[in-house]
């Protein structure tokens, strides 16, 4: 693949992630601040709840849409227009399922946040559309969708603060959540199908065949993605119910200061992805390339790591207030998650490139029991700090220890072992490399 498209296209990625990066902190900063502790716990535990959903809707059709339409150009119309149509039709049923359970039954009490989840699950059926995405992604087109993301998360990032500032209810920030989600999807359809002209997206193009053949390699990965989110979660909802709402408020401030930063690795990965694939009937380069990649993941993240670990409570209190004073001791712990979440962007790919997608199901389930058995432990204990090192624990579980208990996956392992030794390492290992290469 042509160098200089995949450094253009890694570029607007993340320069896209950048600005959606700087934009949700300041959205977060304003609600946080606005709504208080409380409130903003609030907002944060329906987040997580409405999160449970998305696995399932999404069918776990992401990364193999990406690596069909790369391996099969000639069947991209049948293979985005079948995705859809199981993404839409799925997104329906659980949905109005979920819809059912939120306002027949005591699971979810109060009014307001009953009609808030609603709203937050009529917004996830438009998902569907984000299939669209991968298209861009196999073709190295970040900067078409880029253009239209940027300006959408801008909008409503102001929408937002407007919220905040000048009617700060809890409904209204939800409702701005929901039409942000059902807009960004509808904009997806809306330029792949310009882009794609007279090869848009149709329900002719749909083959039942072929879904049932998507259906039978995405199983895993659904399971894989419910324990995922799972374990990505878990943390909030244990919060909520083992302390109070305001300690998931507390906890959210952290978490989400740990978490923005991810998108470095997802849109790395995302980018060479399909490069990786082009490569693999070349073992020793496909090698090669991928120890790179997870050498550059972990070094970002351990300088990452040890630079928020250091400044981190300074700019909590500086940002947030002396009301999240605890939020810095939680995020100097949580952040040195990113070591391991950073390695297991890139494994996750390797997991579908290889064909072992059972093992993404099994590694994220060690992560999700092993983060509830840790969850149970250290929150009655130590609260948000608690959950914090659950997240350490269950990441470093379910993204390195748990790929060393299988032949099948013990090469992944290898390869983040190197990266984690990089430090010692390097002059002598990519010395080597270089004069190989």
């Amino acid at each position: 693949m042509n160098l200089k498209k995949i450094i253009s296209n890694t570029s607007w990625l993340i320069g896209e992630k950048v600005i959606i990066m700087i934009a949700n902190l300041f959205v977060t900063v304003v609600l946080a601040r606005v709504l208080g502790a409380e409130q903003y716990g609030m907002l944060n535990y329906l987040l997580a709840i409405i999160a449970l959903v998305a696995p399932v809707t999404a069918l776990g059709l992401n990364a193999i849409v990406t690596r069909e339409i790369v391996n099969k150009p000639s069947d991209t119309n049948k293979i985005i227009s079948t995705s859809l149509f199981l993404r839409f039709g799925c997104s329906l049923i659980v949905v109005s399922l979920f819809i059912g359970l939120i306002l027949f039954s005591n699971v979810i009490q109060g009014k307001e946040q009953q009609v808030a989840l609603v709203l937050l699950c009529l917004g996830n059926v438009f998902t569907c559309f984000y299939v669209m995405d991968f298209w861009f992604q196999a073709h190295v087109k970040a900067k078409v969708v880029t253009k239209m993301k940027f300006v959408i998360i801008v909008l409503f990032s102001i929408i937002k603060v407007l919220i905040a500032l000048l009617s700060p209810k809890l409904i209204y920030v939800i409702l701005a959540y929901s039409l942000e989600v059902a807009l960004i999807g509808v904009g997806f359809l809306f330029i792949y199908n310009k882009t794609k002209e007279d090869n848009a997206f149709s329900f002719k193009d749909v083959d039942f065949n072929y879904a049932r053949k998507l259906l039978s390699q995405s199983y895993w990965l659904i399971l894989s993605g419910i324990a995922s989110i799972i374990y990505l979660k878990i943390d909030q909802l244990m919060l909520r119910h083992m302390v109070d709402v305001e300690a998931v408020g507390t906890y959210a401030v952290a978490s989400r200061l740990s978490e923005v930063w991810y998108f470095f690795a997802n849109a790395l990965v995302i980018t060479l992805f399909p490069a990786l694939l082009k490569i693999r009937g070349n073992p020793r380069n496909y090698l090669i390339k991928l120890q790179k990649i997870c050498d550059i993941l972990f070094i970002v993240a351990l300088l990452l790591a040890i630079l928020v670990s250091v400044f981190g409570p300074f700019f909590i209190v500086l940002l947030f207030g002396e009301e999240y004073k605890a939020s810095g001791v939680i995020l100097q712990w949580h952040i040195w998650a990113a070591v391991f979440v950073f390695m297991r962007a890139l494994a996750s790919k390797w997991l579908i490139a290889e064909s072992l997608l059972k093992y993404s199901l099994i590694t994220h389930g060690v992560g999700a029991i092993i983060n509830v058995i840790a969850n149970l432990y250290f929150i009655p204990r130590y609260a948000g700090e608690g959950a914090a090192i659950a997240t350490i624990i269950s990441y470093f579980a379910a993204s390195f220890l748990a790929f060393w208990f299988s032949k099948s996956t013990r090469l992944i392992a290898v390869v983040m072992l190197k990266s984690i030794l990089l430090p010692f390492t390097f002059g002598k290992r990519y010395w080597k490399i270089g004069n190989n290469s």
